[in-house]
């Protein structure tokens, strides 16, 4: 709290982060008076904190605490593991933080801890320890007329050719140890947009981010991700977010 000439508060308190936006030099706000504070230098808004102050009866700013900090960007994304569905749900990641994932499917863990990322000092992601490995299929049945080509391993994600008796060809060649998850579209929202306008599919734990139109601003995450739908494929996690206008 601060304390101010009678009747009005001085300038609004300073914080790291952010800054008052659109209070154009005043030096005296009366009471009622609200100021929002908008992220500076790189920071991103901090999901459930306030960012506007109000000047109270006695000449004094309402409690704030700074509505903007540093965070990491989006964690790793990992060909052998998917992060956790609790950590899809988050779009701040302070320094010290650290988000957990799980072994896609046709990928099993081979140790009892699961993979996991901390947010360093520098703002980037430490290694992921590689922990999830490729599950076997075991050995596929021959074709009728015809024999596999078999491989030293039949490790997720492998394929195996057809050789087919003398005088047949090929009709269908199957893959097999491979799943594929894809997401529509996501959804379109009022006064914004998404980077990924134009796409009609897209690819399992892809990323598309949303912005507001001018003088509009984004309320929720960021981005969202293509994710597993249960077993109706793929879905997008997280709650679209909403761009509104000024709330001064």
């Amino acid at each position: 709290m601060s304390p101010c000439s009678t009747g009005a508060c001085g300038p609004p308190p300073l914080m790291p982060h952010s800054q008052p936006s659109d209070i154009e030099q005043l030096s005296s706000f009366p009471v009622g008076s609200r100021v929002t504070y908008l992220c500076v230098h790189g920071a991103v808004r901090i999901p459930g904190v306030l960012d506007t102050v109000q000047c109270l009866p006695g000449s004094q700013w309402s409690e704030l605490r700074d509505p903007c900090g540093l965070s990491c960007t989006t964690p790793t994304t990992l060909h052998f593991a998917a992060l956790s569905e609790v950590d899809e749900m988050i779009n701040f990641y302070p320094v010290g933080f650290t988000v957990s994932y799980s072994c896609r499917p046709g990928y099993e863990n081979i140790t009892e801890n699961q993979p996991s990322s901390t947010c360093l000092e520098n703002l980037m992601w430490s290694e992921v320890p590689e922990l999830c490995q490729r599950k076997s299929c075991g050995p596929p049945m021959a074709p009728p007329a015809g024999r596999t080509l078999q491989p030293t391993d039949f490790l997720f994600g492998t394929r195996v050719s057809v050789l087919c008796n003398e005088g047949l060809s090929v009709m269908l060649l199957l893959a097999f140890c491979h799943a594929v998850i894809t997401c529509s579209s996501p959804p379109r929202i009022s006064n914004g947009k998404h980077d990924g306008e134009g796409v009609e599919k897209f690819a399992y734990n892809s990323t598309v981010s949303y912005s507001c139109d001018s003088g509009f601003q984004l309320i929720g995450n960021v981005s969202i991700r293509c994710t597993r739908a249960g077993n109706a494929g793929g879905g997008w996690s997280g709650a679209v977010p909403q761009c509104k206008g000024d709330f001064l």
